[in-house]
């Protein structure tokens, strides 16, 4: 990994871990893929808890390793307690099973409140938490104490803790000293192979003597306190096989069951008794030890099986089939066991890497989205279980609910390492599409049109309305079946069968939606919401009408090559939508009553180059060229709001990527998806940059957020490489697929970067960027390597984006190797020592969500801003090696700063690390013994405005940037440089400090 240096003098102890969080005390060991954090939480939180989960059920872990609790804190009314948007219930470590919706009257948020009176809302309903247990301990001395997460009044002394993620087989594994006497172990699976099987395991060491322990009792317990949104429908014993069971169903879809079913044993043997009462069944013994007998092993076996994946209503069987689970593994060994889910998640992983070399936290960041995608997918969930929620399977974030986010995130974010995770996600829009259908015939349209949200019905609900709000997710729904088709992993059977026809029916219902305006010669789309949900209700939203333009052509491509009728309609529409424009026809609004003063809270008109198939279907038919792409990102991605969501900031990666010719702006965008939303111990992305709803805006953030971990996905695949699944069409209207590349220069990573098992038209890719080849003005040898690993006997198709020296069609044989010049962008500041190759540290806050880093990527557009203008805010610029210099340049962002100062620092022995916390706090404390040699070369540096803002100017139109250009008035050589700026020049109440867009030295 290459750590950023630190500017105090330590020592580093040698250790076999690749990455370590000091706030959360987590260690990362990359080969193993285990994440383990030292840092016992007496509270439970929720971005502190993992799960595990195997994508048909799942579970979150509390502190403890296993049980049920609700998130506590100090104060116990406060916010952080909250879950948010539509249940606002509180934060709880529940288990779910895939498609388990209910039916309920409302949910306490909605979106269109009126229409409640049309339907019920369906929400995710948690099962009974299959892990629960508690110890109970009386001491010779008559001290009780008690084990459960969801108790901590008298839980006694945890010591020794630590808490592990194996993101390689999903285990889970909780280790603590308790009281000082026993030493604990669970360990929990979801197991991969056995759908339907839930492993736990409780491995007990008495460190103490015997006689310290009067009574030690252990109880495994289902409780029907533990579940939401549920009803009991029967508990009791199996006696034959000395067993507990608990059946439940949604609430008020009493024709669906679930049914938990749980065995224990224990080495050596115990005797357990059952009790069972009005909620809860459970087995309890009494544990005893020894000075011959100091161990005790308690294993306990979970089948979780519902009607849903049944597809039958049948509780009979259903019961029947969960207890078949349990008995059949409570005769395997547990090693068996273990072996057997390793092996599963072996192959499921195949030959998958992303490999950023001496960066461990971006390869992390890369591998546990991975991970988290394929947690909550497989490939044999059907119809309802198929459904893939924000949060997946330990959480019942967003309710649970279905969002475009399953289809333009998760989806083609998993799709090339796991092409049948990524089309068994499809098939839940292929189960709705019947009421899909209903719904457009509700409102006398033709064709069929999706809610915003859905659970087990996909009706129109207030969530989840299907009209007069955001029409773009059926945009995104064509737009996945159409990646999973161009990727190879669905083919011409499974299109015709199940793609076309939502393809046909969404053409058809835009067909009918869309309103043509004589005057414009344009179809227009009105009374809409985009992307951005800060502007509702408004017409002619570009991104929808560029997406229903995008659904035309993709209608009639696979009509066509399908043989297939086609509405001739569908043509006129593909080529005559209206996309708004400012007044100098350079920068696309966002809809027709865009004005200069909004924020947007996502990713929207970006989204249009996103999509973009590289066919040049949007540069000839709606002249949507580079340039305009790129005016485009510029203009919004500077109207960001902070507190918006994870999902937008690979978007702008991606299309910074293929419309930049300027600088490194996408890797500051890589820094901007991953480290203001990823959160410690367990690698899990959190929806918003900061979580706190008392200063975020208002929002409690869903997690884990698997949106985020799909858009990070997608960033080191279609961001980095400029990959996109496109095609072209023979003379007969059959489709060729082709894979475009865009690979570009990295100059931010210090080495190679590496995907392995890329999955393409049933062949396999590796893909290795040699990214350190670059000396002077030559890139001879910078390349992007594609291998073929010749798994079918055919050739694939490569093209090589037009910017690219070396464009142009490429076929690349089976085993065989194609090597693409990397493309590598203009400097912005010519000859700037500092652009895309400094590293930079924050000493003082910045704003939550910036990335320091922005200020050497020679792209004006992205910018770091002090978190507060009363106080200095200083910077620390890396060289790398000692530099000479003589003068530089500070592009502002639209807050510049009153004065700035330029410092350097010699003679220090800096050492790798990248905890930068002691150097912050140490530098607000104002102990300046950290630094050798500090010598200011430039003191308080008035900065003079260069661009006014002219107030009553409010065209919509790219910024202006202000520059400071200073002469040093001598040469200097150092490798570490201090800016330091106070103050804005603004006169506002903002309290936000200065923007910096650049910093140069020359």
């Amino acid at each position: 990994m290459k750590f950023q240096t630190l500017l105090y003098c330590t020592s580093v102890l040698a250790s076999s871990y690749d990455y370590y969080d000091s706030a959360t005390k987590t260690y990362y060991f990359q080969d193993e893929k285990v994440l383990t954090t030292y840092n016992y939480e007496p509270l439970n939180h929720f971005t502190n808890q993992p799960y595990v989960s195997n994508g048909y059920f799942g579970s979150k872990i509390p502190n403890l390793g296993f049980g049920f609790a609700y998130d506590q804190n100090e104060n116990s009314s406060s916010s952080q307690l909250e879950a948010g948007w539509p249940l606002f219930n509180k934060r709880n470590s529940g288990a779910y099973i895939a498609g388990f919706y209910d039916a309920q009257e409302n949910t306490t948020g909605t979106n269109f409140p009126d229409l409640l009176k049309n339907g019920y809302e369906s929400v995710i309903s948690s099962i009974p938490q299959w892990t629960q247990m508690r110890l109970e301990i009386t001491l010779s001395d008559g001290q009780q104490y008690i084990l459960d997460p969801n108790d901590t009044s008298s839980r006694g002394a945890i010591s020794g803790y630590t808490q592990s993620l194996d993101l390689s087989t999903g285990k889970v594994t909780t280790s603590y000293i308790w009281l000082g006497l026993l030493h604990l172990r669970f360990t929990l699976v979801a197991h991969r192979e056995i759908a339907q099987l839930g492993l736990e395991r409780l491995d007990i060491t008495l460190l103490g003597e015997p006689d310290l322990i009067s009574n030690l009792q252990i109880e495994s317990i289902l409780d029907f306190n533990s579940t939401s949104r549920c009803w009991l429908q029967d508990t009791g014993i199996d006696t034959k096989s000395n067993s507990i069971y608990m059946n439940v169903t949604p609430e008020n879809v009493p024709y669906i069951t679930a049914t938990v079913f749980s065995k224990i044993k224990a080495d050596p043997p115990i005797m357990f008794s059952n009790f069972v009462n009005e909620s809860m069944v459970g087995s309890r013994a009494n544990v005893t030890f020894s000075s011959e007998n100091r161990q005790s092993t308690i294993l306990k076996f979970v089948g979780i099986l519902s009607d849903d994946l049944k597809s039958n209503n049948d509780s009979t069987s259903t019961f029947e089939d969960a207890k078949s689970i349990v008995l059949a593994a409570f005769d395997v060994s547990w090693e068996e066991l273990l072996n057997s889910n390793e092996k599963a998640w072996k192959t499921l992983w195949g030959e998958s890497e992303v490999i950023v070399s001496n960066n461990e936290y971006m390869t992390l960041a890369a591998e546990a989205s991975i991970f988290h995608l394929l947690a909550n997918t497989r490939t044999s969930n059907v119809d309802l279980t198929s459904a893939l929620g924000v949060t997946g399977l330990s959480s019942d974030g967003y309710a649970g609910m279905i969002f475009w986010d399953s289809d333009l995130w998760m989806l083609p974010g998993i799709l090339p390492f796991a092409p049948s995770v990524a089309s068994s996600i499809e098939k839940y829009r292929y189960y709705m599409h019947k009421q899909a259908v209903l719904n457009a015939q509700s409102h006398s349209f033709n064709g069929s049109v999706y809610p915003w949200t859905s659970g087990r019905f996909g009706n129109c609900t207030a969530t989840g309305p299907c009209f007069n709000y955001e029409y773009h997710i059926n945009i995104a729904i064509c737009y996945a079946i159409h990646e999973l088709y161009l990727s190879g992993a669905i083919d011409d059977n499974v299109l015709l069968e199940e793609g076309w026809p939502i393809f046909k029916d969404i053409a058809d219902f835009f067909s009918d939606y869309v309103l043509f305006n004589e005057t414009l010669g344009k179809f227009t789309t009105y009374n809409l919401t985009d992307p951005d949900e800060y502007a509702n209700h408004v017409n002619s939203a570009a991104y929808t009408a560029i997406g229903i333009a995008q659904v035309m052509k993709w209608a009639l491509l696979f009509g066509t090559h399908l043989h297939q009728k086609v509405n001739p309609i569908w043509k006129l529409i593909r080529d005559n939508m209206y996309l708004p424009v400012n007044s100098d026809g350079d920068i696309t609004l966002e809809y027709d009553t865009l004005n200069s003063t909004i924020l947007i809270k996502q990713a929207d008109v970006a989204l249009i180059t996103y999509t973009d198939d590289q066919d040049d279907f949007l540069t000839k038919t709606y002249n949507y060229t580079r340039q305009r792409a790129y005016n485009d990102l510029v203009y919004y991605t500077q109207r960001q709001s902070p507190d918006g969501p994870a999902m937008s900031y690979p978007v702008y990666l991606a299309v910074n990527e293929k419309v930049s010719n300027k600088g490194c702006g996408y890797q500051t965008y890589l820094e901007q998806s991953v480290k203001p939303f990823l959160r410690f111990p367990f690698a899990q992305m959190s929806e918003q940059s900061n979580d706190d709803y008392d200063t975020n805006g208002g929002t409690h953030p869903a997690f884990p957020f698997l949106t985020g971990h799909g858009g990070v996905v997608q960033s080191f695949t279609y961001g980095l490489l400029g990959i996109r699944f496109s095609y072209q069409t023979q003379q007969n209207g059959v489709i060729q697929r082709v894979l475009h590349v865009d690979p570009v220069y990295l100059p931010r990573f210090d080495g190679n970067y590496t995907i392995r098992g890329f999955h393409y038209l049933n062949e396999i890719l590796d893909i290795d960027i040699d990214n350190t080849c670059l000396t002077g003005k030559s890139n001879d040898g910078c390349s992007a390597i594609f291998t073929s690993h010749g798994i079918k006997n055919e050739p694939i198709y490569i093209f090589v984006d037009g910017r690219n020296n070396a464009s142009g069609l490429y076929m690349l044989p089976p085993k065989a190797t194609l090597s693409v010049p990397l493309f590598i962008p203009q400097m912005n500041l010519e000859g700037a020592l500092t652009e895309c190759f400094a590293d930079v540290v924050s000493i003082t806050e910045g704003v939550i969500g910036d990335v320091v880093s922005s200020i050497v990527d020679g792209d004006n557009s992205t910018y770091w801003q002090a978190a507060t203008k009363s106080d200095s805010a200083k910077v620390v610029i890396d060289l790398r090696e000692n530099q000479l210099f003589n003068h530089g340049s500070i592009v502002w962002g639209s807050r510049p700063a009153s004065t700035f100062s330029v410092s350097i620092i010699e003679n220090c022995t800096f050492l790798s690390n990248d905890d930068f916390s002691f150097l912050q706090e140490k530098l607000r404390l104002g102990d300046e013994d950290l630094f050798l040699d500090v010598e200011t070369i430039l003191k308080d540096e008035s900065v003079l405005v260069t661009n006014p803002y002219m107030p009553g100017d409010n065209d919509i139109k790219i910024q202006s940037f202000n520059y400071t250009n200073f002469d040093l008035g001598q040469n200097y050589t150092a490798r570490y440089v201090i800016l330091e700026v106070k103050g804005v020049i603004d006169k506002d109440i903002d309290d936000r400090g200065a923007e910096i867009a650049e910093f140069a030295l020359f």
